[in-house]
Protein backbone atom coordinates (compact mmCIF):
# COMPACT_ATOMS: atom_id res chain seq x y z
CA UNK A 1 0.00 0.00 0.00
CA UNK A 2 2.35 2.79 -1.00
CA UNK A 3 2.22 5.57 -3.93
CA UNK A 4 4.94 5.04 -5.33
CA UNK A 5 4.88 7.31 -8.82
CA UNK A 6 3.13 10.35 -10.31
CA UNK A 7 0.99 8.20 -12.40
CA UNK A 8 0.14 6.31 -9.65
CA UNK A 9 -0.65 9.50 -7.22
CA UNK A 10 -2.34 11.10 -10.29
CA UNK A 11 -5.24 8.16 -10.72
CA UNK A 12 -5.77 8.25 -7.04
CA UNK A 13 -6.70 12.21 -7.17
CA UNK A 14 -8.99 11.23 -10.21
CA UNK A 15 -10.88 8.93 -8.50
CA UNK A 16 -12.16 11.42 -6.40
CA UNK A 17 -12.24 10.80 -2.36
CA UNK A 18 -13.17 7.42 -1.22
CA UNK A 19 -13.14 5.45 2.07
CA UNK A 20 -9.26 4.78 1.66
CA UNK A 21 -8.72 8.19 -0.33
CA UNK A 22 -8.97 12.02 1.89
CA UNK A 23 -8.02 15.26 0.03
CA UNK A 24 -6.61 18.32 2.38
CA UNK A 25 -5.84 21.65 1.07
CA UNK A 26 -4.59 22.16 4.74
CA UNK A 27 -5.13 21.33 7.92
CA UNK A 28 -5.07 23.68 10.67
CA UNK A 29 -4.38 21.29 14.25
CA UNK A 30 -3.23 17.80 14.72
CA UNK A 31 -6.31 16.90 16.45
CA UNK A 32 -7.92 17.09 12.50
CA UNK A 33 -5.28 14.85 10.74
CA UNK A 34 -5.25 11.96 13.58
CA UNK A 35 -9.46 11.65 13.46
CA UNK A 36 -8.88 11.02 9.81
CA UNK A 37 -5.49 8.57 10.63
CA UNK A 38 -7.68 7.00 13.37
CA UNK A 39 -10.00 6.51 10.77
CA UNK A 40 -8.36 5.13 8.04
CA UNK A 41 -6.28 2.31 10.40
CA UNK A 42 -9.65 1.24 12.36
CA UNK A 43 -11.37 0.87 8.62
CA UNK A 44 -9.43 -0.63 5.60
CA UNK A 45 -6.20 1.99 5.60
CA UNK A 46 -5.86 4.98 2.82
CA UNK A 47 -3.96 8.09 2.19
CA UNK A 48 -4.19 11.49 3.35
CA UNK A 49 -3.36 13.92 0.26
CA UNK A 50 -2.19 17.49 1.41
CA UNK A 51 -2.39 20.32 -1.28
CA UNK A 52 -5.36 18.64 -3.12
CA UNK A 53 -8.70 20.41 -2.55
CA UNK A 54 -12.15 18.33 -1.97
CA UNK A 55 -12.76 18.92 -5.99
CA UNK A 56 -9.26 17.37 -6.83
CA UNK A 57 -7.63 20.32 -7.48
CA UNK A 58 -3.89 20.53 -7.17
CA UNK A 59 -3.03 23.40 -5.16
CA UNK A 60 0.53 22.08 -3.33
CA UNK A 61 1.29 23.17 0.10
CA UNK A 62 3.67 25.69 1.64
CA UNK A 63 6.00 24.09 3.62
CA UNK A 64 6.46 19.73 3.31
CA UNK A 65 7.83 20.67 6.60
CA UNK A 66 5.87 21.75 8.48
CA UNK A 67 2.97 19.36 7.15
CA UNK A 68 5.17 16.70 7.95
CA UNK A 69 5.46 18.11 11.69
CA UNK A 70 1.51 18.32 12.38
CA UNK A 71 1.43 14.76 10.83
CA UNK A 72 3.94 13.39 13.44
CA UNK A 73 3.17 15.67 16.30
CA UNK A 74 -0.95 14.03 15.41
CA UNK A 75 0.06 10.14 15.17
CA UNK A 76 2.55 11.05 18.92
CA UNK A 77 0.01 12.66 20.59
CA UNK A 78 -3.54 12.23 19.55
CA UNK A 79 -3.21 8.80 18.55
CA UNK A 80 -3.93 5.78 20.88
CA UNK A 81 -2.75 3.17 20.60
CA UNK A 82 -0.23 4.64 18.52
CA UNK A 83 -0.33 3.65 14.50
CA UNK A 84 1.78 2.81 11.66
CA UNK A 85 2.17 5.70 9.09
CA UNK A 86 4.68 6.74 6.59
CA UNK A 87 4.81 9.96 4.85
CA UNK A 88 6.05 10.81 1.30
CA UNK A 89 6.29 14.22 -0.95
CA UNK A 90 5.22 14.24 -4.59
CA UNK A 91 5.57 17.01 -6.97
CA UNK A 92 2.41 17.10 -9.59
CA UNK A 93 2.43 19.87 -11.34
CA UNK A 94 4.88 21.95 -10.15
CA UNK A 95 3.45 21.45 -6.72
CA UNK A 96 4.42 19.74 -3.47
CA UNK A 97 1.90 16.67 -2.27
CA UNK A 98 2.17 15.68 1.02
CA UNK A 99 1.36 11.91 1.29
CA UNK A 100 0.63 10.09 4.66
CA UNK A 101 0.10 6.46 4.16
CA UNK A 102 -1.84 4.12 6.95
CA UNK A 103 -2.15 1.06 6.61
CA UNK A 104 -4.77 -0.98 8.36
CA UNK A 105 -4.44 -1.82 12.05
CA UNK A 106 -4.12 -5.39 13.48
CA UNK A 107 -4.55 -3.45 16.90
CA UNK A 108 -7.88 -2.27 16.37
CA UNK A 109 -9.95 0.01 17.86
CA UNK A 110 -7.59 3.62 17.93
CA UNK A 111 -9.04 6.62 18.81
CA UNK A 112 -8.48 10.30 19.38
CA UNK A 113 -6.94 10.87 23.11
CA UNK A 114 -7.68 14.20 24.46
CA UNK A 115 -4.71 14.48 27.31
CA UNK A 116 -6.84 16.54 29.17
CA UNK A 117 -8.90 13.51 29.73
CA UNK A 118 -8.07 10.31 31.58
CA UNK A 119 -7.04 7.38 28.85
CA UNK A 120 -10.42 5.62 28.42
CA UNK A 121 -11.32 4.22 24.91
CA UNK A 122 -15.14 4.61 26.77
CA UNK A 123 -14.51 8.09 27.03
CA UNK A 124 -12.60 8.72 24.17
CA UNK A 125 -13.58 9.62 19.65
CA UNK A 126 -13.04 6.40 17.73
CA UNK A 127 -13.78 7.15 14.08
CA UNK A 128 -13.88 4.91 11.37
CA UNK A 129 -14.34 5.52 7.43
CA UNK A 130 -17.85 5.63 5.54
CA UNK A 131 -17.53 5.98 2.05
CA UNK A 132 -15.76 9.02 1.77
CA UNK A 133 -16.41 10.48 5.31
CA UNK A 134 -14.63 9.81 8.98
CA UNK A 135 -17.43 9.35 11.36
CA UNK A 136 -17.28 8.55 14.64
CA UNK A 137 -18.15 4.91 15.53
CA UNK A 138 -21.27 3.63 17.10
CA UNK A 139 -20.44 1.52 21.15
CA UNK A 140 -21.42 -1.41 18.65
CA UNK A 141 -18.86 -0.29 15.92
CA UNK A 142 -16.41 -0.12 18.65
CA UNK A 143 -17.18 -3.90 20.00
CA UNK A 144 -16.88 -5.28 16.66
CA UNK A 145 -13.28 -3.80 16.13
CA UNK A 146 -11.98 -4.90 19.86
CA UNK A 147 -13.17 -8.52 18.42
CA UNK A 148 -11.58 -7.68 15.23
CA UNK A 149 -8.48 -6.59 16.58
CA UNK A 150 -8.20 -9.77 18.72
CA UNK A 151 -9.83 -12.34 16.71
CA UNK A 152 -12.23 -12.74 19.49
CA UNK A 153 -15.64 -13.96 18.11
CA UNK A 154 -18.78 -11.99 19.11
CA UNK A 155 -21.51 -14.00 20.52
CA UNK A 156 -24.18 -10.77 20.02
CA UNK A 157 -24.16 -8.03 17.76
CA UNK A 158 -26.70 -6.24 15.99
CA UNK A 159 -24.93 -4.13 12.31
CA UNK A 160 -26.68 -1.15 11.32
CA UNK A 161 -26.52 1.07 7.89
CA UNK A 162 -23.30 2.38 8.70
CA UNK A 163 -21.71 -1.06 10.26
CA UNK A 164 -22.43 -3.06 6.91
CA UNK A 165 -20.80 -0.25 4.70
CA UNK A 166 -17.57 -0.30 6.60
CA UNK A 167 -17.39 -3.91 7.02
CA UNK A 168 -19.35 -5.01 3.79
Amino acid sequence: MSIVNRRDLKELIEEGETIQCEFKRLFTSPEKIAKEMIAFANTKGGYLLFGVDDNGEIVGVESEKAEAEMINDAAKNYCQPPLAYSINFLDLQGKEIVIATIPESDNKPHWLQDYLKELDINKSVVTVRVNDKSLQASKEMVRILKAQSGNLSLKKYSIGPIEKTVFA
